[in-house]
């Protein structure tokens, strides 16, 4: 039987190892959430340096359409 002056030494122990997992769990989670923050910031700026690309690419067909285009007004189409 262990000695009742141990007791309180294992209770205070046990105490301080719940006290270490929980700050452990807080602080994987707070890493965890971050990451995952931080990729889907990475995603939503990827898309919106291809959708930047995709409107550049765009001006330019427009613009050599444009600069290509025949001087007479007869093969225009009706939205230009």
């Amino acid at each position: 039987m262990p000695s009742t002056a141990f007791v309180p030494l294992a209770i205070g122990t046990a105490v301080v190892v719940i006290a270490v997992a929980a700050a452990v769990v807080l602080v994987v989670l707070f890493v965890t959430l971050s990451m995952r923050g931080r990729q889907k910031r990475g995603a939503e700026r990827r898309r919106e340096t291809r959708d930047d690309a995709d409107e550049a690419a765009e001006r330019a067909l427009r613009r050599r359409d444009r600069d290509t285009a025949p001087e007479g007004g007869e093969d225009r189409g009706p939205d230009r």
